[in-house]
């Protein structure tokens, strides 16, 4: 079990920007490996379009759509290059790396016309970043939206598509790989949104070729340890009210953990690199899948706090929940950051317990 802790926490790694689209210039820009995955809703059946980077010059796209009672799975993947003395969208180069049949044409020319829009309306969209989130006259463009809940947000472009029916409502978020388009709404409903974005960990990491959203269900239930004495530990900067039931990992000071229940850890980044850490605790990875609905952000002047729900199928099928805050507590330049992860059955059956230890950090 503490595996799986470990294996989780490692999604908040910090690594090097690589990529971009031509053309734009993104507030944060995409690591090789990153992918988003939309659920399309324009299609028929249950259907999902994903998008990979691999380097400023190649990317993959991939639609697959899960076997029915009537229809058999399809999976559609092929990789794309782009033209780079021009700066804009110009595909010089296409290779499959699955099966095509003639019968999925439309399908593949469906996705090149997104990749064709999406590139050029990320262009028309203009800066994508916080600093024009708290100015307007930055990107008059579009209109910032906050909402706790992730999908809820962003920047917000009213467009017109006639992939998704004609008049709709872009939203884009510096969160979002490659095109940073999170959701398009029409009048009535959502029709195309994310529902992961993730990261490969290695050559080998087929996370992004087998992707597929998941449900699993937590049938796992722990007892409480009981009560025990208080116990105050230090993080060097700032410090968290346990009690004697929570061990430390060896000989790593800012790590413990409550059994196979859960997992705490502290540390401090740099203010700069703040939006960069959130977006990596956002990230699915090999073995696990967070999905963007069961995401929320809540900001105040002192503290981010991000709720995140993770499915992961390596510890029968366990459910977890991941408390990561943000503070500038510290002095100018740097933020300390407090990461919880809990199982959720034990989160649910113990939550006042969690709460006040949550509320403890200072």
């Amino acid at each position: 079990m503490k595996k799986t802790f470990l294996a989780f926490l490692a999604f908040a790694v910090m690594t090097f920007s690589a990529a971009a689209l031509p053309g734009v210039k993104p507030y944060i820009k995409d690591n090789s490996g990153e992918y988003v995955y939309y659920r399309d809703k324009s299609f028929t059946r249950e259907s999902y379009i994903g998008f990979l980077t691999y380097d400023e010059l190649t990317y993959a796209a991939r639609y697959f759509a899960p076997a029915t009672e009537e229809l058999p799975p399809k999976n559609i993947e092929f990789l794309f290059t782009l033209d780079p003395s021009k700066s804009y969208i110009d595909l010089s180069g296409e290779r499959f790396l699955t099966p095509v049949a003639q019968e999925d044409t439309e399908i593949v020319n469906y996705i090149h016309d997104l990749i064709f829009e999406f590139g050029k309306r990320r262009q028309n969209a203009g800066e994508i970043s916080p600093r024009a989130a708290q100015d307007p006259s930055v990107n008059p463009s579009v209109t910032y939206v906050d909402a706790t809940v992730l999908l809820n947000s962003g920047f917000r472009s009213k467009e017109e598509m006639y992939q998704f029916g004609g008049d709709v409502n872009i939203y884009y978020d510096y969160y979002v790989p490659i095109f940073n388009i999170k959701k398009i709404e029409s009048v009535t409903e959502s029709v195309f949104e994310v529902v992961a974005i993730g990261s490969l960990k290695s050559s080998d990491d087929k996370s992004f070729d087998n992707f597929m959203p998941s449900v699993y269900a937590d049938n796992v239930t722990h007892k409480g340890k009981g009560k025990a004495k208080s116990k105050t530990y230090d993080f060097g900067t700032t410090s968290i009210t346990l009690d004697e039931n929570w061990e430390q990992a060896g000989q790593v000071e800012n790590l413990l953990f409550y059994g196979d229940s859960a997992m705490v850890t502290a540390g401090t980044i740099n203010s700069w690199e703040l939006d960069l850490y959130i977006k990596t605790c956002l990230l699915s990875a090999q073995g696990a899948y967070l999905p963007w609905n069961k995401i929320s952000i809540i900001k105040s002047p002192k503290q981010i706090t991000v709720y995140s729900t993770a499915y992961t199928g390596s510890t029968s099928n366990k459910k977890i929940n991941s408390f990561i805050t943000q503070s500038s507590k510290l002095q100018k330049g740097e933020n300390a950051v407090l990461t919880m992860v809990i199982l959720e059955s034990d989160y649910e059956s113990y939550k006042k317990y969690y709460t006040n230890i949550f509320k403890s950090w200072k």
